[in-house]
């Protein structure tokens, strides 16, 4: 279980509403639990999900009537589909992806590595990188990150075409929304089978 996923381990559920496919669902931990502050709705219509987890993200698609569906059949029980699922966000999506500077540092030293094991690198390289892109660089936003890249030149050596690198990921608030959908959808799998029993 990921420490994302731990946040939502107590939580349990009130229905709020439930007409059909017209749900709004609160999701809330015991007051004795250390991630009570994790509260979270779930509100459902037809081709349609909310999640309001601190961050808010609306997802559709025309496909699915049921939307608790999409969640429970793109994803292995309790675990979640960040890359699918992004897809099928209306609003939102701006809080989806972001820069990421541990990816953008491994992206740099693998670039590095590379060009040291195919000999193609001056010595000293590394020191460079470390010294004029990690220390003095500043990487905090993309721009940064790509400014800095851009301008590196040790011993005519540089980066070269930079351009299509990726160093955006997930952020933690898209993340911990998808975490939450699908333990909120596990919750009331769960209370709609004890009913049923």
């Amino acid at each position: 279980m990921s420490d994302i996923a731990k946040r939502f381990a107590s939580h349990k559920m009130t229905v709020l509403h439930e007409d059909g496919l017209y749900r709004h669902l609160r999701f809330e931990g015991t007051a004795d639990s250390p991630f009570s502050r994790y509260p979270f709705e779930l509100i459902t219509w037809p081709y349609n999900l909310v999640v309001k987890s601190g961050w808010t993200f609306h997802f559709d698609i025309d496909a699915t009537p049921d939307m608790l569906d999409l969640f429970r059949k793109t994803a292995f029980s309790g675990e979640i589909n960040p890359g699918y699922w992004q897809e099928k966000v209306r609003a939102g999506r701006d809080e989806i992806e972001d820069f990421d500077i541990g990816l953008f540092e491994r992206q740099v030293k693998e670039h590095v590595v590379q060009a040291i094991r195919e000999g193609s690198a001056p010595r000293g390289l590394g020191r460079e990188v470390t010294k004029e892109i990690f220390e003095w660089g500043n990487i905090d936003h993309e721009a940064g990150a790509r400014s800095a890249l851009d301008s590196f030149k040790y011993k005519g050596w540089t980066f070269g075409e930079t351009w299509e690198w990726d160093f955006d990921a997930f952020t933690p608030g898209f993340l911990h929304s998808c975490h939450a959908i699908r333990h909120g959808v596990d919750l009331y799998d769960a209370a709609r089978k004890a009913v049923a029993a």
